[in-house]
C-alpha cells in the first residue's frame, strides 16, 4: 500500500458537533429521508448558516478538481444519517430504496456471492448502469473498517478523463472504439433493466462488467473477445488509479458519472465461528443531482 491520498477534506469542529446533535437522536434518519422525500430540507437551520456554506464550497470545489473526494472529521452514526447529512453539500434528488429508505447498509461477508457483500476482490465500475439515468453521486460511508486494513479493503477511483487519456496514449484505436463508438448491451440479471448504447457518451461513462457479461451471455455473443475488453480496461484504471483506505468514519463521494470505482479483497476475523465476525461494512446512497459551484 503506496501513500496515495485523495482530496481530503477536514470537516470543522462547528461542523461536526452541528452533524453530531442532528444524527444523535433514535430516529434522526428517519427524519431526515422525511425531509428530504418532501423537499422540506429548508427545515434544517444548518444549511442556512455561513460555515455550511463554507464546508459546501470546499467540499464542491475539491470534487471538481478530481472528481472525487474524502471527508474527515465527521462522527460515526450508526444508522447512516451522519453520509445523509454530508452529501447535501454536493448532491440532491436521492434515490429510494425499500420501501422509501435513502440510505443502504452493507456488511462484507465470506457466506455471499452477492457483489455487494462478498469479500472477494470487486472489479472497477460505476453504480445502477442499466438505469435510463444512473445516479450522478455515490456517496459512502465507512462504519467499519476492515480488521485486515490496510491489506484489506483499499478502494480506488478511476477518472474517465484519465481512463481516455491512457488508451490515447497507448494509441489503443480498438479500445477508444469500444468505449465510445461501440453499441453494447448492458443487463442486470437481477431485474429487466437493460440498456443499450455506448459506454461513454456525453461526457459520462456508464459501466460494469458483470451487466456486460451477462448480456453477452443472454445473446449467445463472444464472451472470450469481450473479457478482453474488460481485462484491458481492469488494466488501464489499475494504472491511473492508487489504493487508499477509509477508516472508520470516512465518507468517499464520488461521481458515478466521471468515475470508475473498486473495492478490493476483504478480510474477516471471527469472533465466534460461523456466523459472529468482524468484517468491512459501509453506509451507502446515490443522489441523482450534482450540485456544483460555491
Amino acid at each position: 500500500m503506496n501513500g496515495y491520498r485523495p482530496p481530503v477534506v477536514v470537516a470543522s469542529s462547528e461542523i461536526a458537533a452541528s452533524i453530531r446533535s442532528i444524527c444523535s437522536s433514535n430516529d434522526a434518519l428517519e427524519s431526515l429521508e422525511r425531509i428530504i422525500r418532501t423537499d422540506d430540507i429548508g427545515s434544517l437551520p444548518l444549511l442556512a448558516s455561513c460555515e455550511w456554506r463554507r464546508f459546501s464550497g470546499e467540499m464542491r470545489t475539491a470534487l471538481a478538481s478530481r472528481d472525487h473526494v474524502v471527508v474527515k472529521g465527521l462522527p460515526v452514526s450508526a444508522d447512516g444519517a451522519t453520509l445523509l447529512v454530508a452529501t447535501l453539500t454536493i448532491g440532491a434528488m436521492f434515490r429510494t430504496y425499500r420501501g422509501g429508505q435513502i440510505i443502504k447498509h452493507f456488511k462484507m461477508s465470506p457466506w455471499t456471492t452477492d457483489l455487494s457483500h462478498t469479500i472477494r476482490e470487486g472489479e472497477f465500475h460505476t453504480d445502477l448502469n442499466t438505469e435510463s439515468q444512473p445516479p450522478a453521486i455515490t456517496a459512502m460511508q465507512c462504519l467499519d473498517s476492515d480488521p485486515g486494513s490496510p491489506h484489506f479493503g483499499a478502494n480506488r477511483v478511476a477518472r474517465l478523463t484519465d481512463l481516455v487519456a491512457f488508451f490515447d496514449k497507448c494509441d489503443d484505436k480498438s479500445m477508444l472504439r469500444f468505449l465510445t463508438q461501440d453499441k453494447v448491451t448492458m443487463l442486470n440479471d437481477r431485474s429487466v433493466s437493460t440498456w443499450d448504447g455506448c459506454i461513454i457518451e456525453n461526457g459520462a461513462i456508464r459501466y460494469h462488467p458483470e451487466t456486460l457479461r451477462a448480456a453477452a451471455r443472454r445473446s449467445g455473443g463472444p464472451l472470450p473477445a469481450l473479457q478482453e475488453q474488460i481485462a484491458s480496461i481492469a488494466s488501464a484504471a489499475l494504472s491511473v488509479s492508487e489504493p487508499f483506505i477509509l477508516d472508520s468514519g470516512d465518507i468517499l463521494l464520488l461521481s458515478n458519472h466521471r468515475t470508475l470505482h473498486y473495492r478490493g479483497e476483504c478480510s474477516v476475523v471471527f469472533k465466534k465461528f460461523p456466523t459472529d465476525f468482524l468484517a468491512r461494512s459501509i453506509f451507502i446512497l446515490h443522489a441523482s443531482k450534482e450540485l456544483k459551484g460555491s
